[in-house]
């Protein structure tokens, strides 16, 4: 809460489903706190994770987490 309240932005990147994935617990956990400021999650897609190439399909892209990045700042 120290360092997300200096700053006043948050971005949780979460590998985990975006429905019940630790990400979700990260900003319930900063909005219990008192946590205030801007906030961004970029997760991966509700689903069963895959192996191998399909992995790739549901996970947390590069360009999803700079894209969130990029919305964030511009707050």
């Amino acid at each position: 809460i120290r360092e997300a309240s200096a700053t006043g932005r948050v971005l949780v990147v979460d590998e985990t489903r975006r429905t019940g994935g630790v990400g979700e617990g990260v900003l319930a956990a900063l909005v219990d706190a008192g946590y205030v400021g801007a906030a961004r999650r970029v997760a991966a897609i509700d689903s069963f994770i895959p192996l191998g190439p399909a992995a790739r399909r549901v996970l947390v892209s590069e360009e999803a987490i700079t894209q969130g990045a990029r919305t964030l700042l511009a707050r």
